[in-house]
Protein backbone atom coordinates (compact mmCIF):
# COMPACT_ATOMS: atom_id res chain seq x y z
CA UNK A 1 0.00 0.00 0.00
CA UNK A 2 1.51 3.22 -0.94
CA UNK A 3 2.03 5.78 2.19
CA UNK A 4 0.22 9.31 1.67
CA UNK A 5 2.05 11.95 0.19
CA UNK A 6 3.49 14.22 2.80
CA UNK A 7 3.06 18.03 2.85
CA UNK A 8 5.85 19.75 3.88
CA UNK A 9 4.28 23.22 3.24
CA UNK A 10 5.02 24.34 6.55
CA UNK A 11 8.90 23.24 6.15
CA UNK A 12 10.29 26.11 6.45
CA UNK A 13 8.68 27.57 9.10
CA UNK A 14 11.24 27.57 11.26
CA UNK A 15 13.33 30.54 9.42
CA UNK A 16 10.33 32.92 9.96
CA UNK A 17 11.93 36.18 12.01
CA UNK A 18 15.26 37.78 12.50
CA UNK A 19 18.74 36.44 12.88
CA UNK A 20 22.33 37.00 13.24
CA UNK A 21 24.53 35.07 10.63
CA UNK A 22 27.93 34.17 10.95
CA UNK A 23 29.58 33.20 7.64
CA UNK A 24 32.66 31.04 6.79
CA UNK A 25 32.66 30.84 2.68
CA UNK A 26 36.03 28.98 0.91
CA UNK A 27 37.50 31.64 -1.07
CA UNK A 28 38.67 29.70 -4.10
CA UNK A 29 36.01 27.01 -4.86
CA UNK A 30 37.07 23.58 -6.47
CA UNK A 31 40.60 23.49 -6.29
CA UNK A 32 41.10 21.91 -3.24
CA UNK A 33 41.71 25.38 -0.70
CA UNK A 34 41.39 25.61 2.51
CA UNK A 35 40.95 29.07 2.97
CA UNK A 36 37.94 30.33 4.53
CA UNK A 37 36.71 34.02 4.79
CA UNK A 38 34.65 35.03 7.93
CA UNK A 39 31.83 37.37 8.33
CA UNK A 40 28.75 38.60 9.87
CA UNK A 41 25.35 39.42 8.36
CA UNK A 42 21.89 40.11 9.51
CA UNK A 43 18.84 38.58 7.59
CA UNK A 44 15.02 38.59 8.09
CA UNK A 45 12.43 36.06 6.95
CA UNK A 46 8.82 36.41 6.34
CA UNK A 47 6.13 33.76 5.18
CA UNK A 48 4.07 34.47 1.67
CA UNK A 49 1.06 33.30 0.37
CA UNK A 50 -0.40 31.62 3.28
CA UNK A 51 2.68 29.90 4.14
CA UNK A 52 3.56 27.88 0.89
CA UNK A 53 6.09 30.47 0.22
CA UNK A 54 8.65 32.94 2.34
CA UNK A 55 10.89 35.73 1.57
CA UNK A 56 14.36 36.11 2.99
CA UNK A 57 16.86 38.85 3.32
CA UNK A 58 20.36 38.82 3.52
CA UNK A 59 22.87 41.69 4.12
CA UNK A 60 25.99 41.96 5.09
CA UNK A 61 28.95 44.66 4.81
CA UNK A 62 30.97 41.83 3.49
CA UNK A 63 33.31 42.40 -0.08
CA UNK A 64 31.89 45.74 -0.34
CA UNK A 65 28.22 45.58 0.58
CA UNK A 66 26.31 42.32 -0.64
CA UNK A 67 22.60 42.02 0.06
CA UNK A 68 20.65 38.54 -1.01
CA UNK A 69 17.10 37.37 -1.60
CA UNK A 70 15.81 34.21 -1.58
CA UNK A 71 12.07 33.01 -2.64
CA UNK A 72 11.37 29.77 -1.65
CA UNK A 73 8.03 28.36 -2.72
CA UNK A 74 6.56 25.07 -1.98
CA UNK A 75 4.75 23.14 -5.10
CA UNK A 76 1.75 21.19 -4.04
CA UNK A 77 1.30 19.16 -6.38
CA UNK A 78 5.00 18.05 -7.00
CA UNK A 79 5.04 18.20 -2.61
CA UNK A 80 8.49 19.78 -3.09
CA UNK A 81 10.58 23.29 -2.54
CA UNK A 82 11.72 25.49 -5.22
CA UNK A 83 14.84 27.86 -3.92
CA UNK A 84 15.48 30.74 -6.06
CA UNK A 85 18.70 33.14 -4.96
CA UNK A 86 19.18 37.00 -6.27
CA UNK A 87 21.73 39.00 -5.28
CA UNK A 88 23.14 42.66 -5.84
CA UNK A 89 25.57 41.50 -8.23
CA UNK A 90 23.41 40.23 -10.97
CA UNK A 91 19.71 41.69 -9.93
CA UNK A 92 18.81 38.07 -11.84
CA UNK A 93 17.39 34.81 -10.35
CA UNK A 94 20.00 32.03 -10.10
CA UNK A 95 19.06 28.67 -11.31
CA UNK A 96 16.94 27.24 -8.68
CA UNK A 97 17.71 23.95 -6.14
CA UNK A 98 14.61 21.82 -5.65
CA UNK A 99 14.01 19.22 -2.59
CA UNK A 100 12.64 18.32 0.59
CA UNK A 101 12.73 17.95 4.27
CA UNK A 102 13.45 13.99 5.78
CA UNK A 103 14.43 13.38 9.14
CA UNK A 104 15.01 16.65 10.05
CA UNK A 105 17.08 17.94 7.42
CA UNK A 106 16.56 19.78 4.73
CA UNK A 107 18.34 18.34 1.47
CA UNK A 108 18.16 21.07 -2.25
CA UNK A 109 19.59 20.00 -5.60
CA UNK A 110 20.07 21.73 -8.77
CA UNK A 111 22.34 22.93 -11.75
CA UNK A 112 24.32 25.92 -12.39
CA UNK A 113 27.73 26.64 -13.43
CA UNK A 114 30.93 28.29 -11.59
CA UNK A 115 33.89 30.69 -13.70
CA UNK A 116 32.05 28.98 -16.90
CA UNK A 117 32.30 25.20 -15.33
CA UNK A 118 28.98 23.12 -15.46
CA UNK A 119 28.47 22.15 -11.41
CA UNK A 120 25.95 20.42 -8.88
CA UNK A 121 24.65 22.68 -6.42
CA UNK A 122 23.26 20.93 -2.99
CA UNK A 123 21.39 23.24 -0.27
CA UNK A 124 21.12 21.18 3.18
CA UNK A 125 19.03 23.07 5.87
CA UNK A 126 18.94 21.65 9.62
CA UNK A 127 17.35 23.23 12.40
CA UNK A 128 19.18 22.87 15.46
CA UNK A 129 17.10 24.40 18.10
CA UNK A 130 14.37 27.07 18.49
CA UNK A 131 16.95 29.58 17.86
CA UNK A 132 19.26 27.89 16.01
CA UNK A 133 20.09 26.80 12.34
CA UNK A 134 22.73 25.43 9.57
CA UNK A 135 22.20 25.82 6.09
CA UNK A 136 25.40 24.99 3.87
CA UNK A 137 26.35 24.95 0.02
CA UNK A 138 28.37 22.29 -1.81
CA UNK A 139 29.81 21.98 -5.61
CA UNK A 140 30.31 18.57 -7.44
CA UNK A 141 31.94 18.86 -10.77
CA UNK A 142 31.35 15.18 -11.09
CA UNK A 143 27.66 14.64 -11.31
CA UNK A 144 27.48 14.08 -7.56
CA UNK A 145 29.84 11.57 -6.72
CA UNK A 146 32.05 14.12 -4.65
CA UNK A 147 31.55 17.22 -3.15
CA UNK A 148 33.00 20.21 -1.47
CA UNK A 149 31.43 22.62 0.76
CA UNK A 150 31.98 26.25 -0.03
CA UNK A 151 29.72 28.02 2.55
CA UNK A 152 28.65 27.62 5.90
CA UNK A 153 26.08 30.13 7.50
CA UNK A 154 24.77 29.34 11.16
CA UNK A 155 21.40 31.49 12.12
CA UNK A 156 21.16 32.44 15.36
CA UNK A 157 17.90 34.25 16.41
CA UNK A 158 17.55 37.57 17.60
CA UNK A 159 15.04 39.18 20.33
CA UNK A 160 13.56 42.54 19.87
CA UNK A 161 16.42 44.00 21.30
CA UNK A 162 19.10 42.47 18.55
CA UNK A 163 20.37 39.98 21.28
CA UNK A 164 20.81 37.04 20.66
CA UNK A 165 18.28 34.30 22.09
CA UNK A 166 19.87 31.33 24.42
CA UNK A 167 17.98 27.65 25.58
CA UNK A 168 20.46 26.62 28.12
CA UNK A 169 19.79 23.44 28.80
CA UNK A 170 22.93 21.63 28.97
CA UNK A 171 26.22 23.54 30.52
CA UNK A 172 30.04 22.70 30.66
CA UNK A 173 31.60 23.73 33.32
CA UNK A 174 35.70 23.85 32.87
CA UNK A 175 38.21 24.29 34.62
CA UNK A 176 41.52 24.89 32.95
CA UNK A 177 44.83 24.43 34.24
CA UNK A 178 47.98 27.00 32.90
CA UNK A 179 50.91 27.16 32.79
CA UNK A 180 52.51 29.51 35.30
CA UNK A 181 52.13 33.21 34.09
CA UNK A 182 50.26 32.06 31.02
CA UNK A 183 46.39 32.93 32.64
CA UNK A 184 46.19 36.62 31.18
CA UNK A 185 47.26 35.54 28.10
CA UNK A 186 44.80 33.20 27.59
CA UNK A 187 42.31 35.37 28.65
CA UNK A 188 43.25 37.98 26.25
CA UNK A 189 43.09 35.13 23.77
CA UNK A 190 40.07 33.75 24.93
CA UNK A 191 37.93 37.39 24.85
CA UNK A 192 39.27 38.77 21.65
CA UNK A 193 38.77 35.80 19.61
CA UNK A 194 36.61 32.81 20.88
CA UNK A 195 33.22 34.35 22.85
CA UNK A 196 31.48 35.86 19.54
CA UNK A 197 32.41 32.61 17.00
CA UNK A 198 31.19 29.99 20.04
CA UNK A 199 28.37 31.86 20.40
CA UNK A 200 27.88 32.07 16.61
CA UNK A 201 27.78 28.44 16.16
CA UNK A 202 24.87 27.59 18.63
CA UNK A 203 26.38 27.83 22.01
CA UNK A 204 26.54 30.60 24.98
CA UNK A 205 29.48 31.80 27.37
CA UNK A 206 28.10 32.56 30.29
CA UNK A 207 30.77 33.04 32.51
CA UNK A 208 34.53 33.71 32.07
CA UNK A 209 36.32 33.53 35.29
CA UNK A 210 39.80 33.66 37.17
CA UNK A 211 40.26 31.91 40.34
CA UNK A 212 40.98 33.77 42.88
CA UNK A 213 43.10 31.22 45.02
CA UNK A 214 44.74 29.46 42.30
CA UNK A 215 46.53 31.88 39.69
CA UNK A 216 46.99 29.57 37.18
CA UNK A 217 43.52 28.15 36.80
CA UNK A 218 40.83 29.55 34.21
CA UNK A 219 37.18 28.58 34.63
CA UNK A 220 34.29 29.27 32.71
CA UNK A 221 30.63 28.21 31.98
CA UNK A 222 28.86 27.82 28.50
CA UNK A 223 25.48 25.95 27.57
CA UNK A 224 23.83 24.41 24.58
CA UNK A 225 20.37 24.09 23.38
CA UNK A 226 20.26 20.17 24.05
CA UNK A 227 23.08 17.29 23.52
CA UNK A 228 22.63 17.12 19.58
CA UNK A 229 22.86 20.69 19.20
CA UNK A 230 26.46 20.76 21.56
CA UNK A 231 27.44 18.19 18.70
CA UNK A 232 26.65 20.03 15.83
CA UNK A 233 27.91 23.60 17.75
CA UNK A 234 31.50 21.66 18.76
CA UNK A 235 32.16 20.41 15.56
CA UNK A 236 31.50 23.58 13.83
CA UNK A 237 33.84 25.62 16.23
CA UNK A 238 36.46 23.15 16.82
CA UNK A 239 36.96 21.78 13.20
CA UNK A 240 36.50 25.59 11.85
CA UNK A 241 38.78 28.23 10.56
CA UNK A 242 38.71 30.01 14.11
CA UNK A 243 39.87 27.67 16.34
CA UNK A 244 42.65 25.88 13.48
CA UNK A 245 43.56 29.50 13.56
CA UNK A 246 44.50 30.08 17.13
CA UNK A 247 44.63 26.60 18.59
CA UNK A 248 48.58 26.51 19.09
CA UNK A 249 48.35 30.06 20.88
CA UNK A 250 45.86 28.88 22.97
CA UNK A 251 46.85 25.05 23.76
CA UNK A 252 50.37 26.52 24.55
CA UNK A 253 49.00 27.95 27.53
CA UNK A 254 47.81 24.47 28.82
CA UNK A 255 48.71 22.22 31.12
CA UNK A 256 45.33 20.51 31.55
CA UNK A 257 41.75 21.27 30.14
CA UNK A 258 40.07 17.78 30.34
CA UNK A 259 38.57 18.76 33.82
CA UNK A 260 35.11 19.40 32.71
CA UNK A 261 31.58 18.70 34.52
CA UNK A 262 28.76 18.09 32.39
CA UNK A 263 25.35 19.50 33.83
CA UNK A 264 21.95 20.94 33.45
CA UNK A 265 19.74 23.36 35.43
CA UNK A 266 18.08 22.30 38.43
CA UNK A 267 14.21 24.12 37.71
CA UNK A 268 15.52 25.58 34.61
CA UNK A 269 17.37 28.37 35.63
CA UNK A 270 21.18 28.24 34.00
CA UNK A 271 21.84 31.89 36.11
CA UNK A 272 21.49 33.35 32.64
CA UNK A 273 18.21 35.73 34.27
CA UNK A 274 21.50 37.14 36.33
CA UNK A 275 23.72 37.51 33.20
CA UNK A 276 24.07 40.98 31.84
CA UNK A 277 24.91 42.14 28.37
CA UNK A 278 28.48 41.00 27.71
CA UNK A 279 30.98 44.24 27.58
CA UNK A 280 32.51 45.21 23.97
CA UNK A 281 36.29 44.41 23.49
CA UNK A 282 38.47 46.66 25.49
CA UNK A 283 35.64 47.63 27.55
CA UNK A 284 35.74 48.09 31.80
CA UNK A 285 33.03 47.28 33.91
CA UNK A 286 32.29 47.09 37.43
CA UNK A 287 32.77 43.42 38.47
CA UNK A 288 30.83 41.46 41.07
CA UNK A 289 32.38 38.13 43.06
CA UNK A 290 31.49 34.77 42.56
CA UNK A 291 31.12 31.59 44.97
CA UNK A 292 31.27 28.42 42.61
CA UNK A 293 30.27 25.51 45.26
CA UNK A 294 30.62 21.70 44.23
CA UNK A 295 28.80 18.83 46.18
CA UNK A 296 30.45 15.70 45.24
CA UNK A 297 27.68 13.10 45.66
CA UNK A 298 27.54 9.67 46.81
CA UNK A 299 24.35 9.42 44.87
CA UNK A 300 22.44 10.95 42.13
CA UNK A 301 21.28 14.89 43.09
CA UNK A 302 18.01 14.07 41.88
CA UNK A 303 17.87 11.13 44.72
CA UNK A 304 17.23 13.69 47.55
CA UNK A 305 20.15 16.01 47.87
CA UNK A 306 18.43 18.96 45.77
CA UNK A 307 15.80 19.28 48.02
CA UNK A 308 17.97 18.68 51.56
CA UNK A 309 20.53 21.41 49.87
CA UNK A 310 17.53 24.08 49.36
CA UNK A 311 15.80 23.11 52.58
CA UNK A 312 19.63 23.19 55.03
CA UNK A 313 22.32 25.00 52.74
CA UNK A 314 20.55 27.65 50.33
CA UNK A 315 19.06 29.71 54.03
CA UNK A 316 22.59 29.15 55.54
CA UNK A 317 24.08 30.42 51.99
CA UNK A 318 21.40 33.89 51.88
CA UNK A 319 21.67 34.59 55.42
CA UNK A 320 25.38 35.24 54.65
CA UNK A 321 24.94 37.45 51.74
CA UNK A 322 24.89 35.28 49.60
CA UNK A 323 22.54 36.41 45.94
CA UNK A 324 22.46 32.55 44.69
CA UNK A 325 21.64 32.70 40.85
CA UNK A 326 22.01 28.72 39.58
CA UNK A 327 21.97 25.57 41.04
CA UNK A 328 23.19 22.71 38.45
CA UNK A 329 23.38 18.66 38.69
CA UNK A 330 25.47 16.33 36.67
CA UNK A 331 23.76 15.94 33.00
CA UNK A 332 25.03 11.60 32.39
CA UNK A 333 23.97 11.84 29.01
CA UNK A 334 26.66 10.24 26.86
CA UNK A 335 28.90 12.80 25.63
CA UNK A 336 28.07 13.57 22.03
CA UNK A 337 31.68 15.32 21.36
CA UNK A 338 34.11 12.69 22.74
CA UNK A 339 37.13 14.71 21.35
CA UNK A 340 36.83 16.85 24.45
CA UNK A 341 36.29 14.90 27.58
CA UNK A 342 34.43 15.34 30.76
CA UNK A 343 34.07 13.97 34.09
CA UNK A 344 32.29 10.54 33.86
CA UNK A 345 30.97 8.49 35.74
CA UNK A 346 30.71 11.49 38.74
CA UNK A 347 26.94 13.17 40.29
CA UNK A 348 27.64 16.40 41.55
CA UNK A 349 25.36 19.53 42.75
CA UNK A 350 26.62 23.00 41.86
CA UNK A 351 25.88 25.89 42.73
CA UNK A 352 26.92 29.51 42.01
CA UNK A 353 26.59 32.78 43.94
CA UNK A 354 26.91 36.38 43.57
CA UNK A 355 28.30 39.08 45.98
CA UNK A 356 29.19 43.14 45.11
CA UNK A 357 32.71 42.56 45.62
CA UNK A 358 35.37 40.49 47.16
CA UNK A 359 35.59 41.64 50.32
CA UNK A 360 31.61 40.26 50.56
CA UNK A 361 32.48 37.07 49.13
CA UNK A 362 35.27 36.89 51.93
CA UNK A 363 32.86 37.95 54.70
CA UNK A 364 30.38 35.25 53.31
CA UNK A 365 32.98 32.61 53.55
CA UNK A 366 34.43 33.42 57.04
CA UNK A 367 30.51 33.54 58.15
CA UNK A 368 30.00 30.27 56.86
CA UNK A 369 32.79 29.04 58.39
CA UNK A 370 31.66 29.96 61.52
CA UNK A 371 28.43 29.32 61.42
CA UNK A 372 26.92 26.04 63.73
CA UNK A 373 24.28 25.78 61.64
CA UNK A 374 26.11 25.26 57.87
CA UNK A 375 28.58 22.81 60.37
CA UNK A 376 25.24 21.14 60.95
CA UNK A 377 23.98 20.89 57.77
CA UNK A 378 27.48 19.27 56.47
CA UNK A 379 27.49 17.01 59.68
CA UNK A 380 23.56 15.46 58.55
CA UNK A 381 24.88 14.94 54.90
CA UNK A 382 27.59 12.83 55.57
CA UNK A 383 25.88 9.75 53.80
CA UNK A 384 25.38 11.98 50.63
CA UNK A 385 28.10 14.06 50.29
CA UNK A 386 31.42 11.65 49.33
CA UNK A 387 33.57 15.20 50.63
CA UNK A 388 33.28 18.50 51.73
CA UNK A 389 32.03 20.72 49.41
CA UNK A 390 34.47 22.85 47.08
CA UNK A 391 34.31 26.25 47.18
CA UNK A 392 35.47 28.38 44.43
CA UNK A 393 36.52 32.26 44.58
CA UNK A 394 35.97 33.46 41.41
CA UNK A 395 36.43 36.96 39.67
CA UNK A 396 35.28 37.53 36.47
CA UNK A 397 36.78 38.59 33.17
CA UNK A 398 36.20 41.46 31.49
CA UNK A 399 33.73 40.52 29.07
CA UNK A 400 31.90 37.84 31.46
CA UNK A 401 28.27 38.21 31.29
CA UNK A 402 28.02 36.80 34.80
CA UNK A 403 30.10 40.06 36.72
Amino acid sequence: MTEPARDGRHDFDFIHGRWQVHNERLRQRLVGSNDWEIFAARDECRPLLGGVGNLEEFHTGWDGGYEGLALRLYDIAAQQWRIHWASNRSGALEPPVSGRFADGVGTFHGDDTHEGRPVRVRFLWEPLSANGVHWQQAFSADDGASWETNWHMWFRRLDAADRLLHEDNVLELRQYTLHPGQRDVLVELFEREFIEPQEAVGMHVIGTFRDLDAPDRFVWLRAFPSMAARREALQAFYFGPVWQQHREAANATMIDSDNVLLLRPVGGDAGTRAALPRPALGATARAGAFCLGICALRTAAEAGFTAQFDRDFAPRLRAHGAQLIARYCTDASENTFPRLPVREGERVLVWLARFDDVAALDAHLAALRADPAWQQALDASRATLAQAPELRRLLPTARSELR
